[in-house]
């Protein structure tokens, strides 16, 4: 299955915000949060300047 550039930003968004909700509850560390939060920003970074270039 395929998806478009718009769906994998909004599943990474997702993403984010349950990793932030595992966080505040307690059920992940610190490092893993860091560790989940700072691949996915990174791959929302990458697509916001690559629509810049498209």
């Amino acid at each position: 299955m395929k998806y478009n550039q718009n769906d994998l930003e909004e599943i990474t968004r997702i993403f984010i915000k349950l990793a932030d909700k595992l966080f505040e509850d307690k059920k992940i560390n610190k490092d893993t949060y860091r560790e989940i939060t700072k691949r996915k920003k990174n791959f929302l970074k990458y697509i916001e300047s690559n629509k810049r270039f498209n």
